[in-house]
């Protein structure tokens, strides 16, 4: 089987991941409470270690298997780093 493969902007909260039987972890991003995107650990997804638990904007390569959703991240903005102005630029 084939598996899908497309580019992305997915906002999630970033947080760590272990495989069912302990032989896998690293990050993942997690989209709407539901949605697993594993983080391939490369220059950028390693880059998103230092921000564990924090929301992200990222523009990704999606790797879409059967059973799970491996991303590629091109780039990503924290939502913390943000810039609202003040209270009414909200």
């Amino acid at each position: 089987m084939s598996a899908d493969i497309y580019d992305d902007t997915i906002y999630g909260q970033i947080l760590p991941f272990e495989s069912e039987d302990d032989e896998e972890s690293g990050l993942m991003i997690l989209v709407d409470g539901e949605e697993e995107f594993l983080v391939e650990p490369d220059k950028n997804g390693i880059k998103l270690m230092d921000h564990m638990d924090k929301w992200v904007t990222a523009q990704v390569t999606v790797t879409e298997e059967s059973d799970e959703m491996h991303i590629r991240v091109r780039d990503f903005t924290l939502d913390d780093d943000w810039s609202y102005g003040d209270d009414d630029n909200w």
